[in-house]
């Protein structure tokens, strides 16, 4: 028997995507358990059995059909001193106008069409300032003929890793999901400002460090350890495989948005993020003020709508909000992004 006979098969919806169970084993590791090493695909083949050119090349298989869309780190933007908006737009027909719009703009990372009766559009963009995200948002309003718009400024963020858990079927949550509201940037921590960018999507090989340690004049293992240092410090976050869910058979997500009950704000979000489903949890402010009730934000991810309603329901009873409503993905409208 093979190692491939030997491992657990995942989800029937993941593995009729195409994914079997070698790919689910690399891929779990390669979320879960990303060694901070030189070497980490090397070592997570070592931990299977399997030799280093063989996950090597499964690894760029799946990034070819889509399923795998990087390996490294997400670079926090608040550490590049810029400032995020969920900007959710009253579209209706004229939605692909704002596909359009965005589909080149590097500082747009989510596009989604969304099943919310008034807004349809929703899109995470980040500019410089508060004031740069209304005029863009007002704009964009304007020339894609929008009803009606509603921008939700991040009061705290408490959680972001976006983890496909493949045996389960529904997303979980890794083990580096805390967020800095206040990072440094890596010029403070006395690191070259090109080198998160630069271990943001790292080569899919045995080395995959090397090109970064030749970039900035540095040895492999200097990268790696002011890597751990900036994960360390919050400037970078969640490392590993980043998967696109859709393609692995995770054809519905949700974004879970609650109106806190009478123990507050803070307490529904902190509580939200200790579900380990929850990807990303963001206690908003609206723009117009009061313009959106439902401050408590969550993401969840899974193969069907049945294990959403699952979380739901788990956050309805341990978050205890005075409302909460699940709004559906529709379309991605700007499939791809690297996050």
């Amino acid at each position: 028997m093979g190692v491939q006979g030997q491992l657990p098969r995942p989800h029937p919806k993941v593995e009729a995507a195409g994914v079997d169970p070698l790919d689910a084993a690399l891929l779990m590791e390669l979320q879960y358990n990303f060694p901070l090493t030189p070497n980490p695909i090397g070592d997570v083949a070592e931990r299977l059995g399997i030799p280093g050119e063989e996950a090597v090349s499964r690894l760029k298989a799946l990034a070819k059909r889509g399923v795998l869309k990087r390996i490294g780190f997400y670079y926090n933007y608040r550490a590049q001193r810029k400032v995020a908006v969920l900007a959710a737009f009253a579209a209706g027909d004229n939605y692909k106008l704002l596909a359009e719009r965005y589909k080149h703009d590097p500082d747009v990372t989510h596009n989604y069409l969304r099943n919310h009766p008034v807004y349809n559009v929703w899109i995470v963009i980040k500019r410089r300032s508060r004031e740069e995200l209304l005029e863009e948002i007002r704009r964009a309003a304007e020339e894609s003929g929008s009803k009606a718009w509603v921008a939700l400024f991040s009061k705290k963020t408490y959680k972001l890793s976006v983890k496909y858990d493949l045996y389960e079927g529904v997303s979980r949550s890794g083990r580096y999901w805390r967020v800095a509201e206040k990072p440094p940037t890596p010029e403070d921590l006395g690191v070259d400002p090109l080198l998160p960018k630069l271990v943001r999507v790292l080569p899919i090989s045995l080395d995959p460090y090397r090109n970064a340690a030749e970039r900035l004049g540095l040895t492999v293992e200097e990268v790696v350890d002011q890597a751990r240092l900036l994960l360390d410090k919050g400037v970078l976050m969640d490392p590993g495989a980043a998967l696109d869910g859709h393609k692995a058979g995770f054809t519905e997500n949700a974004m879970v948005v609650m109106e806190p009950g009478d123990e507050g704000e803070e307490e529904a979000c902190r509580r939200a993020a200790e579900l380990p489903y929850s990807t990303h949890v963001v206690l908003r402010e609206s723009y117009p003020p009061g313009a959106w009730r439902h401050v408590c934000y969550f993401m969840t991810h899974a193969v069907d709508k049945d294990k959403i309603s699952m979380v739901v329901e788990e956050a309805r009873r341990r978050c205890k909000p005075r409302d909460v409503m699940a709004i559906f993905s529709l379309a991605d409208l700007k499939p791809g992004a690297v996050r």
